[in-house]
């Protein structure tokens, strides 16, 4: 039933300004240490090829939102929760995954780019499939609101924690690689150790 995880319902999340700027600040860092390992002929590979920025973004925007509207359909949560997994889906990707992308030595400079795409993107996409996949919830109907995305705010966050340390990695990485060789482990240790001091923060 729909009441069945209704007691979550009372669970808050409050952010403080603060907070915020000290979670971007520690993604920053973390996409720093990211971009460390990346050269730019890793991006001239991925574009000559572009299939695969494709497919993410297909899958980004249209299949994980169509399989959680599913998987929402199928165990029937609470209103509120039903549009959180939905908002949730319809939310591109962050540094997050671009570190995972990094410990796991797969493509990263792909993971970066689908962000990248991904989150300039979702400032249409991610309304549009909101409204879209509420909207198939009848249940949903009374609690569904449109959303507004800050276009100005989102782009600056894109600068802060995406733009800026990305530039500065790779830079570091094609010009100065015996520094490079130098920090980056210990630039991935703390990294590991400011995901984990996000997550207490967090919850």
């Amino acid at each position: 039933m729909w009441e069945s995880f209704v007691e979550l319902d009372n669970i808050r999340l409050n952010f403080n300004k603060e907070g915020i700027w000290l979670i971007n600040f520690a993604l920053a860092f973390v996409m720093f240490g990211i971009a460390l390992d990346i050269k730019t002929k890793h991006f001239k590979l991925i574009f000559n090829k572009p299939r695969p920025i494709i497919a993410g973004v297909i899958s980004q925007f249209i299949l994980l939102p169509a399989l959680t509207f599913l998987v929402v359909y199928l165990i029937r949560p609470s209103q509120t929760i039903a549009l959180g997994m939905i908002l949730v889906a319809a939310c591109p990707g962050g540094n997050i995954s671009n570190f995972i992308s990094s410990l796991s030595k797969a493509n990263v400079a792909l993971s970066v780019t689908l962000t990248a795409f991904a989150t300039v993107l979702s400032l249409v996409m991610t309304p549009l499939n909101f409204m879209f996949w509420g909207k198939l919830l009848a249940q949903t109907s009374d609690v569904l609101r449109p959303i507004e995305i800050p276009i100005f705010e989102t782009l600056k966050t894109i600068v802060i924690i995406l733009g800026i340390p990305l530039v500065c990695g790779i830079y570091i990485s094609n010009y100065y690689p015996n520094f490079k060789s130098k920090i980056l482990k210990p630039i991935k240790i703390a990294s590991i150790i400011t995901q984990v001091s996000d997550f207490a923060i967090t919850s």
